[in-house]
């Protein structure tokens, strides 16, 4: 089921000691704002049920443990402080590290969050004084909330390009509900082994609410950002930013268990006559339930110390992967895997009806498993052999360049195999246990970047043994080997187009560097959300009957033409590439180009290509601007978002 494959686990700068330095000034953050919620929300409650001097006695267990709190947060927090100096400052001794503590302090970011953390420890002690005001309680608690708003600055939402603040908003409600929570769970613990079994009881029924809302803000916003910084399933199974994330989720659940167990199970057995005796029981769950909140912590601090799933490659650990390709292909085999989810459904009935009706329990439960283990089997056709490169996304952005480079690198490492233009016809082919695969097929579009450059680095096994296909990972670097990936693709994409006149599968724009008017620059990628216009040709052009409102165009001059951006065009750089790699997605010489423009959608797509009219009338212009505007109310879905291009499969 494994393949062996595991990402990497290697930390951010600072390692491992850093991670914990972190995390531990979390631990005593949460600590500091749980005890301040506690005594506000929960112990009054608690004293209605005791004595003036057993509430005494756990005001002042509960004082010390926030004074204990204050002074471990002040001192980890200095720790961080001193150690991300020595981490930015690379420095090598103490007195550099020491002396790098300033600037850092002073001129970065994390600095002066740190250091308004800091001013905090002392201001949420002069706002609690001796505490026996509940008001100065509720002003402490509020400092100390603030405190928890600035460790959200700390976090991987401040650096997104994109996102940023709906992240940080959300690790800012994650944070607060975590700290309630989890800092509640030490003075819960005091007061439960402090108090009486009914007054005990009672701090856990109030503590309950409290725990349940921060719970359910818990579920909400690490659904949020499991969307944003995970992206995908591969990338939560290939990073170890997601094995952290999976990690932290299950002691989660071990959390939410522990709860459970306190309220309905523990918790209630202090109201019985034997309670005495039951609170021994509570006391350790809650002890371990500490125990794991603090693991908790310190998994939210390795994973900040992890780059975010999605900004990574993703390396698969499985054998095989879900895909729709064989079904797609085959009638026969969709039918197949049809009938057998119709079956898996109609188990799923049976178990329904077997629990509804106890007379019809096992047998409908026997027969639900025997259906299931009938039907599963026929669900191997929804999965294929996966690599541990299958989930990799091309880092070129399908770039003119990185397709003219892959042309220069095609006939010396490809063609003597695939032939000059990639049918698998070369010279070297009859010699081959297995003929050489067809690049110019429609299926190669079926096939991930990842998987096509897994074989281009290790090769491919012969169904005999050995290999159909050598790697060429010691003869190619990595990025030699993407741009031969770019340059199979287009190679494809054009033959489609030259035979049908359309680009089917859809092929995104070639990646290219405009200049505009003003001396800024552009590329396809910054253009995505608006229609584009690729025109191989000087200019001037006449404006559309909107004066270009909706679609910008970008200028590729003959070559030694010099062309200068207007208010109405761009004009791409490194033009000879440009030309290059648009012949190639089209199948077309580059000389012949001229004249000819591309239109673009506003997902990124190649859509339509055609002639420019220098002396176009206003019903040709009218024309234009009418399968423009088609193309934008018709985007192909998907798009080329974040700079990668996905294929199907």
């Amino acid at each position: 089921m494994f393949n062996g494959a595991l990402p990497d686990f290697a930390l951010t700068e600072g390692g491992l000691p850093l991670a914990l330095i972190r995390s531990l000034s979390v631990a005593a953050l949460f600590s500091v704002f749980g005890t301040l919620v506690f005594l506000v929300s929960v112990a009054p409650k608690v004293s209605e049920r005791i004595t003036n001097d057993q509430a005494a006695s756990i005001d002042r267990t509960l004082y010390r443990l926030l004074l204990a709190s204050l002074v471990a947060d002040f001192l980890a927090l200095v720790g961080w402080l001193i150690d991300e100096a020595r981490v930015l400052a690379d420095a090598e001794t103490i007195g550099a590290t020491l002396s790098a503590v300033g600037a850092v302090a002073s001129d970065t970011v994390f600095g002066h969050l740190l250091a308004l953390q800091l001013l905090a420890v002392p201001a949420i002690a002069l706002a609690f004084g001796r505490g026996r005001s509940f008001r100065r309680r509720q002003i402490a608690a509020a400092v100390s909330a603030c405190a928890v708003l600035l460790q959200a600055g700390h976090s991987h939402a401040l650096a997104m390009e994109q996102g940023r603040d709906l992240l940080l908003a959300t690790q800012a409600l994650h944070l607060l509900s975590g700290g309630a929570w989890l800092g509640g769970l030490v003075p819960l613990l005091l007061v439960v082994r402090a108090a009486s079994p009914k007054a005990g009881a009672t701090a856990a029924r109030w503590f309950s609410p409290l725990g349940k809302l921060c719970l359910y803000v818990l579920v909400a916003t690490i659904a949020v950002q499991a969307w944003e910084q995970l992206g995908s399933v591969p990338a939560t199974f290939g990073s170890a930013y997601g094995w952290m994330a999976l990690i932290k989720a299950a002691l989660f659940g071990v959390l939410f268990a522990f709860a459970w167990f306190n309220r309905y199970r523990f918790a209630p057995a202090l109201l019985k006559p034997e309670g005495e005796a039951a609170k021994p029981a509570l006391v350790r769950s809650i002890a371990m339930q500490t125990a794991f909140a603090l693991a908790v912590v310190i998994a939210a601090g390795l994973i900040a110390s992890f780059p975010p799933a999605a900004h990574v490659q993703p390396i698969w650990p499985f054998e095989q992967r879900f895909s729709l390709a064989t079904v797609e292909e085959d009638t026969e085999f969709r039918d197949e895997v049809i009938w057998a989810c119709v079956a898996l459904a109609g188990a799923a009935t049976l178990v329904v009806a077997g629990i509804l009706w106890r007379r019809l329990r096992w047998p409908a439960l026997g027969l639900a498993a025997l259906v299931a283990w009938l039907a599963v089997p026929h669900l191997d056709l929804l999965f294929v052999q996966a690599y541990p490169t299958s989930f990799y996304r091309s880092p070129t952005n399908f770039a003119a360049s990185s397709i003219v480079d892959g042309a220069a690198l095609f006939p010396q490492y490809c063609a003597g195999c695939h032939g000059e233009s990639g049918r698998g016809d070369g010279i070297e082919a009859a010699g081959l246990p297995v003929p050489p695969a067809d690049l110019t097929a429609p299926h190669l579009w079926a096939h991930s970047d990842g998987e096509l450059f897994w074989w281009l680095s290790q090769g491919m096994e012969a169904p005999a043994g050995g290999l159909a296909m050598p790697g060429f990972a010691e003869s190619l670097n990595e990025d030699q080997r993407w741009h031969l990936i770019d340059y199979i693709r287009a190679h494809n994409a054009g033959l489609d187009h030259l035979a049908n006149q359309a680009w089917t599968p859809p092929v995104p724009a070639p990646e290219l560097l405009a200049e505009c008017a003003g001396g800024s620059r552009t590329t396809m990628a910054g253009l995505r959300g608006k229609a584009v216009r690729i025109v191989f040709a000087d200019g001037p052009l006449p404006d559309l009957p909107n004066g270009n409102a909706d679609v910008v165009t970008v200028l590729v001059p003959p070559g030694g033409v010099d062309t200068s951006p207007t208010a109405s065009n761009c004009v791409a750089q490194r033009q000879a590439a440009v030309r290059i790699a648009y012949g190639i997605v089209s199948e077309q010489p580059p000389a012949r180009l001229d004249g000819m423009q591309f239109l673009v959608d506003p997902n990124g797509w190649l859509r339509l290509q055609g002639p420019v009219t220098p002396d176009a009338t206003p019903e040709d212009l009218k024309l234009l601007l009418d399968e423009i505007q088609d193309i934008c109310r018709h985007p192909i879905a998907g798009g080329t978002g974040g700079g990668h291009h996905h294929h199907s499969g």
